[in-house]
């Protein structure tokens, strides 16, 4: 057979027939199947039972005796707009009891579906020659010829309001032939539709082809993070720096600004954000920024009020009897209650108070250190705020010509070389000439040996000293 697309009756269509013939009982064609052929034009072959891959079967719209060729019945089928989405390479008639009738092959057509943007109607016809056109029953409904309109020519007469079922046809045959023979379907662009080639690559800078659902797949898995994940390399900030949400609406913000490395926190309540935490690379400082208190392993390092926390000049003091908090304190130019009266030496002065391990409660110790003519160095042990000892004051270079020491006085000094205008007690002889005053009461010359030779194991060391003028 020389022709392309036919169609055959299958050894079981013609056994049908036969018995049809000899008993009088004609056999009911009512279903059209078509298929894809498993993507191939398929060869008609009369011991086929089944389609090769059908992809659709439905009743037969319409089954009737050709007016021009009485041993042909043909057979038509109409495939909605809704069904497709597939090719048809092959079609074939079923009876009522699912036995294959006729097979034949069709020319490459696709069937697009509504939800495509070329979706359409299509019919289907296949002519089978038959000895006995009796032996088949013909009864069935039959439909008005579809769409005619859509294919009546513009030669046609205007006043013709249906075309004739072979014009349908002609006209279908053409235009889907013309349809397939074309090969002018533009490829798609950014601003217009057309064929489109897939690509599975991430890193195509193509704008004419399309990614495929492994590529979109690849993308997710590299840029998406999800609960759980690990994030490897170096993560870079940004001018905006990183910021860290807290389920309060709180937020902490890492962020770095020239040579600056800082942690802001923002109060939600307060709607402000503030620095607390600053690097300083250029001077290779930590500072801490609007923080009440420092620890370490629990423990507080520093506080409000230690010398340098909310003050360069430590925490206001107001009456140093009322404090028995450690850290240090500092005064304004005026005396305030509780300290010493030392006149004028009270300004500008500082007050450190500082645990003494005691075993009782509130038991600290005050250093109180006036700096304007000094300095003087004054202590006083604070046992509660109603029991407080007296203040006492330390000598030093200083301050050692303020007591009232009468020559010849000795008195221990906390080091190893004695203040000017004292000596040590050593044994030594003195220049009785230069110190007239303790001549007369050493007059021998000779200093008293008191002083023992410093036993530097220890961790204080004092000499006698005596005053020599």
């Amino acid at each position: 057979m020389n022709q392309t697309y036919y169609t055959v009756l299958t050894q079981k269509g013609i056994a049908l027939l036969d018995n049809a013939t000899s008993l009088g009982v004609p056999i009911k064609i009512t279903q059209m199947a078509v298929g894809d052929g498993n993507g191939n034009i398929t060869t008609p072959d009369a011991t086929q039972t089944e389609l090769v891959h059908e992809v659709r079967r439905a009743a037969i719209d319409k089954l009737f005796v050709d007016n021009e060729n009485p041993c042909q019945i043909i057979a038509e089928q109409v495939i909605p707009e809704t069904d497709g989405g597939w090719f048809i390479h092959e079609i074939g008639l079923f009876d009522d009891k699912d036995n294959l009738i006729a097979v034949g092959n069709y020319p490459a057509t696709y069937k697009p579906n509504i939800i495509e943007d070329s979706s359409r109607t299509q019919m289907i016809r296949m002519v089978i020659i038959v000895d006995n056109t009796e032996a088949i029953e013909l009864k069935n409904e039959t439909i008005e010829v579809f769409a005619a309109q859509q294919y009546i020519e513009p030669r046609a007469d205007a006043t013709q309001t249906a075309a004739t079922q072979k014009y349908v046809n002609d006209t279908i045959t053409a235009k889907i032939t013309a349809h397939e023979k074309s090969t002018n379907h533009p490829d798609a662009t950014t601003s217009a539709k057309g064929f489109v080639q897939l690509n599975s690559a991430i890193n195509s800078k193509l704008e004419t082809q399309a990614a495929t659902p492994r590529a979109v797949k690849k993308v997710y898995d590299k840029a998406v993070k999800r609960a759980g994940d690990t994030m490897t390399g170096q993560l870079t900030l940004s001018s905006k720096g990183l910021k860290i949400n807290n389920d309060n609406n709180d937020s902490m913000t890492l962020m770095t600004s020239g040579d600056r490395y800082s942690h802001v926190f923002y109060d939600a309540k307060t709607n402000r954000s503030a620095r607390k935490l600053d690097y300083d690379s250029t001077e290779n400082i930590w500072q801490f920024k609007n923080v009440k208190d420092v620890t370490i392993n629990d423990k507080s390092v520093l506080k409000a009020g230690d010398y340098g926390i909310g003050s360069t000049e430590g925490a206001p003091l107001s009456n140093a009897n009322d404090i028995l908090l450690t850290g240090f304190y500092g005064t304004d130019p005026y005396n305030r209650p509780g300290l010493p009266d030392l006149g004028d030496d009270n300004y500008y002065s500082t007050l450190a108070v500082y645990g003494t391990g005691s075993r009782y409660g509130g038991h600290v110790e005050q250093l109180y250190v006036p700096a304007l003519r000094g300095p003087r160095i004054l202590s006083r042990s604070v046992f509660s705020q109603t029991e407080k000892r007296n203040w006492i004051e330390s000598i030093t270079e200083a301050n050692i010509n303020r007591f009232l020491t009468p020559v010849g006085a000795i008195l221990q000094w906390p080091g190893i070389q004695p203040p000017a205008g004292y000596l040590n007690c050593n044994g030594a002889m003195f220049d009785k000439e230069k110190y007239p005053k303790l001549s007369s009461i050493f007059t021998s010359g000779e200093l008293p040996k008191l002083t023992q030779e410093p036993d530097w194991s220890k961790t204080q060391q004092f000499i006698y000293i005596v005053k020599a003028k």
